[in-house]
């Protein structure tokens, strides 16, 4: 079975997911057509694929057996109604929706229309994180006691759709991704969360901000986020820590698991390109790309054999909740509960 996919947007991110369709084993996917968007053309000619000129002309094909949608957030809701509605298995970029109840409006019509809906938490794909997950499930660090997590970076986009407050802002942007992998690394649904946030730029009131969370059991969470570092010298997109009684398991997401036990500091994995806390990939990397295809490869399997994908619509909301729990936190300045 070749599974036939098609693209409703045509940016930056439909790029990586293009190529990640075409990484897959041969005959397995295909990027039928592109929609949406002046890129569209181009994008449908680099990858052998036609365009459509609209969404519902896409979705009208009978070769396209599922979808990814690439689109400003707004538009999830929607597209992903129509996609569900046409009988089309999904990709959706995060963050999942605005909010909790669009989340819920989504997984009742895929369920409905017995599709599957498959979150593109691309983390959770990356090698050294899989890694750094996978010592903590395994009692590595022993009971976990703290998770830290942060990501700086030099600078939030300074023109286009990111900007529009109705997008949700920079936190819901990235806090989707951090919120998701505290959760998956916690094993378990928060029960609190208080948090902070501020701004140097008066278009976007949420560039710099920390959110912490508490999980049964006395497991907290903090999140540090900040898009106003001066300079790349201290980029980090995105670095996790595991505090647990026995070890400390450090993770770089862009290649690097360590654990620390008393005074030593022992590397576990290693991507070929990683040097330090700053590296840093592109979309042409083979480390990033392999994390795309991976996340690609899932949702073929998951259709070809009848199982649910393994990061679903109820993952994607949980992070959505977490997220703007921790808007509404900041906000109404209160403890805000889960």
């Amino acid at each position: 079975m070749t599974v036939g996919f098609g693209m409703i947007g045509a940016g930056q991110m439909a790029h990586i997911h293009a190529v990640a369709i075409a990484e897959q084993e041969a005959g397995r996917a295909r990027l039928v057509a592109v929609t949406s968007g002046t890129r569209a053309p181009a994008l449908a000619a680099e990858f052998g694929a036609e365009t459509e000129p609209s969404i519902e002309a896409l979705l009208d094909r009978g070769d396209i057996d599922a979808v990814v949608i690439a689109t400003p957030h707004t538009a999830h809701l929607p597209n992903v109604l129509a996609a569900a509605a046409a009988g089309k298995h999904i990709v959706l970029e995060k963050p999942m929706g605005l909010d909790v109840d669009e989340c819920r409006q989504m997984i009742e019509a895929c369920d409905a229309a017995g599709v599957s809906l498959s979150l593109a938490k691309i983390s959770r794909w990356l090698e050294a994180i899989r890694v750094g997950h996978d010592l903590v499930a395994d009692g590595a660090a022993g009971e976990p006691i703290f998770i830290h997590v942060h990501r700086l970076f030099p600078g939030y986009p300074n023109t286009g759709w990111p900007l529009d407050p109705r997008e949700g802002g920079a936190w819901l942007d990235w806090g989707s991704h951090g919120c998701d992998l505290v959760r998956w690394f916690a094993g378990r649904e928060p029960d609190l969360v208080v948090a902070r946030f501020a701004s140097r730029r008066t278009d976007m009131p949420d560039l710099t901000g920390m959110a912490t969370f508490e999980f049964p059991g006395g497991l907290l969470a903090n999140l540090i986020m900040s898009y106003e570092i001066p300079g790349t010298a201290a980029t980090e997109r995105a670095h996790y820590t595991i505090v647990g009684t026995e070890a400390v398991v450090d993770i770089h997401a862009y290649g690097g698991v360590d654990i620390l036990r008393g005074d030593r500091r022992e590397p576990v994995y290693r991507d070929e390109r990683f040097t330090d806390a700053n590296t840093t990939w592109d979309e042409h990397a083979p480390y990033f790309r392999r994390g795309f295809a991976a996340q690609i490869r899932d949702l073929v399997e998951a259709i070809e054999d009848g199982r649910p994908p393994t990061i679903g619509g109820e993952d994607g909301l949980a992070a959505v909740a977490m997220a703007t729990g921790a808007i509404r936190s900041w906000r109404e300045d209160a403890v805000v509960r889960l």
